[in-house]
Parts: structure tokens; sequence; C-alpha cells
């Protein structure tokens, strides 16, 4: 068996203090694998989000331990830990999040640009690669306000994909769109998984959402994982 790509124990998170205090995670402890494609399923409330934003270095835990490729997360100093998650983790939103201002390519090199400090031909060359790779090579100068909901998604997809990370993390990637949209999505999602062997976990509010009868999925319920992660 592989040796984890991602360990959590013992997770908590709280929010609010005192007698407003309410427990969002409690005390959750799973493991990624290298190569997997992870669905996790739950209602809108569950957590998901913000298990997504812990593992992603986005917001801290409460307590409990987050160690990825060897290296343990928690408490690790912000700029340290701004470096690792630009290297190691890619996201993917359901609403995307790309600069309205910059192209296609631009939004997908931004990551390397801004840990480079500037936009090399390399850095271009591959924003460029990622962009046709996910069918976009007659959008790569199109601003974010001329592209679809789908296409949106899929710079978002390449923009994650851009600093080549071990993990990536999508929010219910296919929220916000119709489906055969998100089928389209989902499945150039899981051939990115299959062709580099990129860990993906998603989030969804259904099986439906997920894609694929093939995904390892488990529910999310009151903010605990069910099913130890089986298929």
């Amino acid at each position: 068996m592989s040796d984890p790509l991602y360990r959590v124990a013992d997770l908590t998170k709280d929010f609010g203090e005192g007698e407003l205090r309410t427990r969002v995670l409690k005390g959750m402890s799973f493991e990624l694998v290298k190569g997997e494609f992870v669905a996790l399923l739950g209602p809108s409330g569950s957590g998901k989000s913000t298990l997504l934003s812990i593992l992603g270095t986005l917001l801290a835990p409460t307590s409990g331990t987050l160690e990825m490729l060897g290296t343990s997360l928690v408490h690790m100093e912000e700029r340290r830990l701004s470096e690792f998650r630009n290297r190691h983790i890619g996201f993917v939103f359901q609403f995307h999040h790309l600069l309205p201002d910059f192209s296609a390519l631009e939004n997908v090199a931004f990551p390397a640009a801004a840990g480079a400090g500037r936009e090399g031909r390399e850095t271009r060359e591959r924003a460029r690669a990622l962009l046709e790779r996910v069918g976009l090579a007659d959008r790569l100068h199109f601003r974010t306000p001329k592209l679809s909901g789908g296409q949106k998604q899929r710079v978002a997809i390449a923009r994650a994909l851009m600093m080549r990370p071990a993990l990536v993390l999508a929010d219910e990637p296919t929220g916000n769109l119709d489906r055969q949209t998100a089928d389209q999505v989902l499945a150039l999602l899981r051939d990115m998984n299959r062709a580099d062997r990129t860990t993906f976990l998603i989030t969804a509010a259904s099986p439906s959402s997920t894609g694929g009868r093939r995904a390892k999925r488990s529910s999310f319920e009151r903010s605990t994982i069910r099913g130890c992660w089986s298929a």
C-alpha cells in the first residue's frame, strides 16, 4: 500500500467563543493516498468547505495534526506555509475566483509568476499547454468576463495544476454549472487524475455530482467522515 500523501488526526474546528462557540469539525482522522480521487458527500452546512480550507492551509484548525508529504503543517511559520501551499496544493472553487482583468493565460500563469516574481517564458509555455489540454486553445487571450461558466472552470482547473501540485482540492466545482457542462468538467478532473496521478479531493452535495462510479466516496454528516473512505 502507498504511503499516505496527507494524514489528519483528531482534527477539530470551533467558531465563536464562550456560549456562542460552535464545533464544526469533531475529532476527524483520515488519510489520503497519492493518486486517489475522493468525493466527499454532504449537505450544505455540514463543514465540507471548512475542512477543505483547513486541508489547504487557508484556515487554522482549533486542534489536531495535519501532515502532508511528511511535513507537519500545524504551527508552521506563515511565509513557509504560503510557499508550501503554492507549491504542493491546487484549488478549484465553486465560484472559480479568476482575476477579472486577466486573460485566461495570465490567470493560469499567475501562481508560478507570483512565486517567482515574474512571468517567464517557461511559465507562459506551461500555462498555454495546460489551457490546450483543457480544450481552451482558442481562448488563451480572452479575459474572464468573455468566458462561459464552463470555460471559467476549465481555466480554474488549469490554474490549479500550474505548479504540478500533489493534491488538488475542489469545493463543489460543478455547483453552478448545468448538468452537461458539469459532467464535462468532472470528466476532465478524472482524466487529470489518471494521467498525472495527482490526488483529488472534491466535495459535493449528492452522489450525482461526483461524476463517475469509480470515485471513492465518503459521506460527511454532523461534521464527521463516515465510511472510512471506502468505495
